[in-house]
């Protein structure tokens, strides 16, 4: 089921609120977010009716550990949709899709996963894809938008796209090699594999070359001593692949 409305604070919030007796696989999509969130609470906002603004609550059928590559499916699946539209896109670990050369590279979206504990519980996952929206001159430093490359697309036509792409992921995710698949999806798409990068984390800055994704998502960080596995944190890159 498809949910539309003109305007909400936030689609991830509406959602996690109707954890309880929202059916698996609802769908709920807007034309403007007034209280939209990405990483660490950080606010965003766009004009309204210019991008594609949607979150699914999805009930899990797998165990907890595998919590976090819904985030690692639907970014798959919005880069899959936008490479069909003839657009050079990629995943910046973990959650931003990214233009990657062309007339406008930069963030074109974001990902926000979060459980919502229930019961029953359900993982609701948002997406804020830059679609119309005139950037590079009207947006945050490093965005870029569709129509900032040339490339028109309705949105509806774009999100039939990306959850076809997401259910199909999905069904990866259930299966018991599914970590595997999902993990040579997301490499094989992968703008931060390969990179010299900087990654934020809780215990401080690491830098090193990402060379490579584990199967629960963490991305592995060479810094001269061997992989570590970095499960949370803001990358930088510093030089890419």
């Amino acid at each position: 089921p498809v949910e539309h409305v003109p305007e909400t604070g936030s689609t991830n919030a509406d959602l996690a609120a109707r954890v309880a007796d929202a059916p698996d696989g609802l769908v709920r999509v807007t034309d403007h977010q007034t209280a939209g969130r990405g990483r660490l609470d950080r606010r965003w906002d766009a004009p309204p009716g210019t991008n594609l603004l949607v979150s699914v609550l999805v009930r899990p059928r797998w165990t907890a550990d595998r919590h976090p590559l819904v985030t690692t499916a639907l970014a798959v699946a919005a880069v899959d949709a936008l490479v069909g539209l003839g657009v050079d896109a990629a995943v910046k670990w973990p959650n931003d899709v990214v233009l990657v050369g062309g007339p406008a590279p930069g963030k074109v979206a974001g990902i926000l996963a979060e459980l919502a504990a229930g019961p029953p519980p359900a993982v609701v996952i948002g997406l804020g894809l830059n679609v119309g929206w005139p950037l590079p001159d009207d947006g945050p430093p490093g965005a870029t938008s569709l129509a900032a490359t040339g490339t028109s697309v309705d949105r509806g036509d774009l999100l039939s796209s990306v959850l076809a792409g997401f259910e199909a992921r999905l069904g990866d995710l259930e299966a018991a090699d599914g970590p595997e698949r999902l993990r040579a999806a997301h490499w094989d798409r992968s703008a931060t594999v390969g990179s010299v990068v900087r990654v934020e984390a809780s215990d401080g800055p690491l830098v090193g070359t990402a060379v490579g994704l584990d199967l629960d998502g963490s991305l592995l960080v060479d810094a001269g001593d061997g992989p570590v596995a970095v499960r949370a944190g803001d990358v930088v890159h510093l030089r890419p692949a």
